[in-house]
């Protein structure tokens, strides 16, 4: 049985919409990485990036990461580079691969891959609320170019690949349903 699920996927990829889908269906409790860094360190991340950079918001990430390892029947809405980024932990490490390593051998850990094409993320990022950009600061290159270099990444590091790119949130949800063998 899978009760530690992670949607791991780029930014704009609907992780955050289809995790509350799939914790409300599965009756598990929703655990978003980016809030609890946020509530972690008293600030929103763009000002942790601003002021203390990438490293010290993937440092409190993985932090984030390990509180959650003891945890079951969770959702887990991974921030955007949480399996993939390239930040260095130390030489020849990333805290990417890193946190990683923490969950791969996590008993009923299961980690879903939300791809969407590059236009589909065009499109969303671009309708994107002023909100929401708070929470996704700049990655210091354009987008499309990150998820380009991600992306193997996120395939590699993913038990299910799900293209969203032309359905629906509750057309994910029941295909990530049957392939966890629950009826829906």
């Amino acid at each position: 049985m899978k009760t530690r699920i992670f949607l791991s996927g780029f930014r704009g990829a609907g992780k955050s919409t289809l995790a509350k889908l799939l914790a409300e269906r599965l009756n598990f409790k929703l655990v978003e990485t980016d809030r609890l860094v946020v509530r972690q360190a008293g600030r929103p991340i763009e000002k942790i990036v601003k002021e203390d950079g990438w490293r010290l918001f993937r440092l409190l990430e993985a932090q984030v990461l390990e509180s959650l390892l003891k945890k079951d029947k969770i959702v887990v809405d991974c921030g955007g580079g949480l399996f993939v980024n390239d930040v260095e932990l130390k030489p020849g490490l990333t805290f990417g691969e890193y946190n990683y390593n923490l969950v791969k051998n996590l008993p009923g850990r299961f980690v879903i891959f939300l791809r969407a094409s590059e236009s589909v993320l065009r499109k969303r990022l671009e309708q994107d609320s002023g909100c929401n950009k708070k929470w996704r600061p700049s990655l210091g290159r354009p987008d499309i170019m990150v998820y380009c270099q991600r992306l193997p990444f996120y395939e590699k590091r993913s038990d299910l690949i799900l293209d969203n790119s032309d359905q629906s949130p509750f057309q994910s949800l029941e295909e990530i349903m049957k392939v966890l063998g629950k009826k829906t």
